[in-house]
């Protein structure tokens, strides 16, 4: 991609993942570990073990999925994003839209009807009195 000898403009918004992030994660995971591993004792040692390795990947995996597009830019050389080429997909939307305009409703007369008087409804009523 990047086989050119001309210089790209420079990109103004240039993204890095916060690495801070992820090692003040680890950090943390290993610094709770030595903590569980110093305070407690017998069979409540490996549940809050577990716990805390569990609960840190978790963290780190949502680091990474925060900075998913920070990481991928990671691999890009210098002119790529001045070569990025994007396929638009029509949508099938605007065809049903211009099928909607088209079609034009039949025109229907008002049917009227007497109101009619339940028998049920006037069973309960003199069955109140």
């Amino acid at each position: 991609m990047c086989d050119t000898t001309e210089r790209p403009d420079r990109s103004k918004t240039v993204t890095h993942p916060s690495w801070r992030g992820l090692y003040a994660r680890a950090g943390l995971m290993l610094a709770a570990l030595l903590v569980v591993q110093l305070v407690t004792k017998g069979p409540e040692l490996i549940g809050l073990q577990c716990a805390l390795v569990v609960g840190g990947f978790v963290a780190m995996g949502r680091w990474a999925r925060i900075n998913r597009a920070e990481l991928d830019h990671l691999e890009w050389c210098e002119c790529a994003s001045s070569r990025v080429t994007v396929r638009v997909i029509a949508s099938h939307r605007s065809r049903r839209a211009a099928l909607d305009q088209t079609c034009v409703p039949l025109e229907v007369e008002p049917v009227t009807t007497a109101p009619v008087e339940e028998p049920a409804m006037v069973a309960l009523v003199d069955a109140g009195r």
